[in-house]
C-alpha cells in the first residue's frame, strides 16, 4: 500500500536539525555545503551566495540545489530559516566532555544532552505519520519488530508495550530470525525496523523482505533519506546527536524509546476502551510476580 510520507524532518524542527537528518540525501558537493553550514552557521548568515560559493569551494548552483533538497525556495529562504535557529542555538554538550571533567559536570552534560535529544525528537516527529502508523498497528494480524545491538533493546520495549494492548507482536534481535520472520509476513501484518543510522544492514534487509511480502513497514531512524527509509511505508524520525564518548549509544535509545512511547499511547487511544480491560489484566498478572 502506498502511503504519502515526508522523508525530511518537518519545517518546525529547525534548519540545523533538517540538515543533520538529511545528510545521506546530499550529493558529495551538496554534503560539503551541509558540513560547512553546520560548522559555521553564524558565518553563513553573513555571506552572500557568491561568498559562500568561494568559501566552501562549490558552485552557486550547488548551493541552490542544497537549499531546495531541504525544501527551501533558495539561498535567502535558507538563511532566514537558519537565522531562526540561531536565536536559540543548538549545543550538543557531549561534544564538550573532557577527561578533566568532575563527576558533577559529567552528570550535568549527560543529562542536558539527553534532554536535548528528547526535545529535538519531539520537534522532528511527524504526528500525522504517528497516527497513520498507530492505525495500521491497531488493525494488524501480527507485528514484527527488528533491531540489532542497542536498537534491539528498543525493539523489545516496543514488544512489551504493545503486547499489553492485546496485540500479537514479537521482537527479533538476531539477524537469522529477522530474515525468517520477515518473509512469512502478509499484507495483514506490520513490521517495524529500528536503526539509528538507518544503515544497519540486517535490519534494512529484514524490513525490505517484509515490504516485499506485502506488510506495512515502519522505520524508526535518525536519518532520512537513508537505506531503511527506502524500505519503509512510514518513517518516524528521532533527533539524537552523536558523541565522541559513545557515539549514538548515549542518546539514541532515549530518543527511540520516546517515539515508542508516543506510538504505543496513540495505539491505545486508537483501540479505545476495549484495550482497558487488557491493560488491567496484564498489570494484575505482573503484580503477582512481585514480593
Amino acid at each position: 500500500m502506498k502511503i504519502k510520507q515526508k522523508h525530511l524532518a518537518p519545517m518546525q524542527a529547525g534548519c540545523l536539525i533538517r540538515i543533520k537528518t538529511a545528510m545521506d540525501s546530499f550529493k558529495p558537493s551538496e554534503r560539503a555545503v551541509a558540513e560547512y553550514a553546520l560548522l559555521n552557521p553564524e558565518q553563513v548568515m553573513q555571506m552572500s551566495i557568491s561568498e559562500a560559493s568561494q568559501n566552501i569551494g562549490v558552485g552557486e548552483s550547488t548551493i541552490i540545489r542544497f537549499c531546495r533538497v531541504l525544501g527551501y525556495k533558495g539561498y535567502q529562504d535558507f538563511k532566514l530559516r537558519l537565522a531562526q535557529d540561531l536565536v536559540e542555538p543548538v549545543h550538543y554538550i557531549h561534544e564538550n566532555v573532557s577527561f578533566s571533567d568532575n563527576p558533577k559536570d559529567l552528570a550535568q552534560k549527560v543529562f542536558q544532552t539527553n534532554l536535548k535529544a528528547v526535545e529535538d525528537t519531539m520537534r522532528v516527529l511527524d504526528p500525522e505519520m504517528v497516527e497513520v502508523a498507530a492505525k495500521y498497528l491497531a488493525g494488524a494480524r501480527r507485528i514484527d519488530v527488528y533491531g540489532i545491538g542497542y536498537s534491539s533493546f528498543t525493539a523489545h520495549d516496543a514488544k512489551l508495550k504493545l503486547a499489553r494492548l492485546g496485540l500479537i507482536i514479537d521482537a527479533y534481535g538476531d539477524a537469522h530470525l529477522q530474515a525468517m520472520a520477515a518473509v512469512s509476513l502478509t499484507k495483514s501484518d506490520v513490521a517495524i525496523g529500528i536503526s539509528h543510522s538507518g544503515s544497519t544492514k540486517d535490519v534494512v534487509d529484514a524490513l525490505s523482505s517484509a515490504h516485499k511480502a506485502g506488510a506495512i513497514t515502519i522505520a524508526i531512524t535518525n536519518f532520512s533519506p537513508s537505506p531503511i527509509t527506502r524500505a519503509a511505508d512510514i518513517v518516524l524520525l528521532t533527533a539524537a546527536p552523536e558523541s565522541a564518548f559513545g557515539g549514538e549509544v548515549l542518546t539514541s535509545r532515549i530518543a527511540q524509546l520516546c517515539v515508542v512511547d508516543v506510538l504505543s499511547v496513540t495505539v491505545a487511544i486508537t483501540l479505545g476502551e476495549k484495550c482497558l480491560g487488557l491493560i488491567e489484566k496484564t498489570s494484575e498478572a505482573v503484580k503477582k510476580k512481585r514480593y
